[in-house]
């Protein structure tokens, strides 16, 4: 896609995102920018991503906010997440 190539990363059980695995592949990758896909619930096991701690690993990982961009997939809780009273640390930044 786009000439870039596509680095898959492992989930945990849960079909979460495995964000140690996550930080390993950004670390072997640093010099190009990412583009991660994290889901609000997946169509399998209701999986939820944790978006802040991934905006945590790719800033310690040394990705600045321009060299990152991060689409949210909200095939199942995407239309719901926005009545879940929780507070995102990811919504003022």
């Amino acid at each position: 896609m786009y000439r870039m190539e596509c680095v898959k990363i492992n989930t945990l059980w849960s079909g979460e995102i495995d964000c140690d695995g996550f930080e390993a592949k950004l670390l072997c990758h640093k010099d190009k920018p990412a583009i991660v896909n994290v889901n609000i619930g997946t169509t399998v096991k209701g999986a939820m991503d944790d978006l802040d701690l991934v905006i945590k690993k790719l800033e310690e990982a040394g990705f600045s906010r321009d060299r990152f961009y991060i689409h949210c997939d909200g095939a199942l809780f995407g239309l719901m997440l926005s009545f879940v009273k929780r507070d995102y640390e990811v919504h003022s930044k």
